[in-house]
């Protein structure tokens, strides 16, 4: 199959989103002297990711997930003392100073932008997508950009790719077009709700549920394989 328009998730595809989420909580373990975060870290990460599955899910908008999260953080580890808005401020101003890519990756999207037209679609926060992109140097490849909190629809909604859609001039037909992401609910059941191919970043991970996407590759290093097939 010949592409014309790769989909690229943001978190965890092409930047390192793990290690930033930790350097970016240790951060704040220490500015707000919550204790140590190897223990903290996954009362943490119980929360956000139950916030983020509500917000998926349409649950929840992307305000309250901001809070949400912190609040139900802080009230496990009983530091009701801490306001959640001001901790989700601290943490998501480290999250974009410590967002990196995956080594080799900006060479790989290099290469891709001439032969491809480029979106970011991802369903990150405002506050820190946009500015990590732009300080990491990547508007240069990307022909658009689409942030689900900007917008206020996230994937897998069809509505976030018919959005996508109206965001370069003539777009291609949905058989030329491939989403690339590690999430199998919001990138890849997303893509085939939408008519699209799909191609899962496993990072090694096992695929136990029905879900199935046309390419599973490890790392996004990984894509040429699947587009000179």
């Amino acid at each position: 199959m010949h592409y014309k328009w790769l989909l690229l998730d943001a978190d965890n595809t092409i930047m390192d989103f793990s290690k930033a989420s930790h350097k970016a909580f240790d951060q704040i373990c220490q500015d707000f002297k919550l204790g140590n975060p190897a223990d903290l870290y996954p009362i943490y990460q119980k929360h956000n990711l139950a916030a983020w599955n509500a917000f998926e899910k349409k649950e929840i908008t992307a305000d309250q997930l901001k809070v949400d999260r912190m609040a139900f953080f802080t009230k496990a580890i009983d530091r009701l003392d801490i306001d959640p808005s001001t901790l989700n401020q601290q943490y998501l101003h480290a999250l974009m100073l410590n967002s990196e890519l995956y080594e080799g990756v900006e060479d790989l999207l290099q290469e891709l932008k001439h032969d491809y037209i480029l979106s970011i679609v991802t369903n990150g926060l405002k506050e820190v997508q946009r500015p990590r992109v732009a300080r990491l140097g990547l508007n240069q490849y990307f022909a658009s950009i689409i942030v689900s909190d900007e917008i206020g629809i996230a994937k897998p909604d069809n509505r976030y790719f018919e959005y996508t859609f109206q965001t370069i001039h003539n777009p291609p037909i949905k058989s030329e077009i491939l989403i690339v992401g590690d999430s199998l609910y919001s990138d890849i059941q997303g893509g085939k709700d939408f008519g699209i191919s799909t191609c899962w970043i496993s990072h090694g991970r096992a695929n136990k549920t029905n879900i199935q996407p046309d390419y599973s590759i490890s790392s996004f290093l990984k894509l040429p394989n699947i587009l000179i097939t």
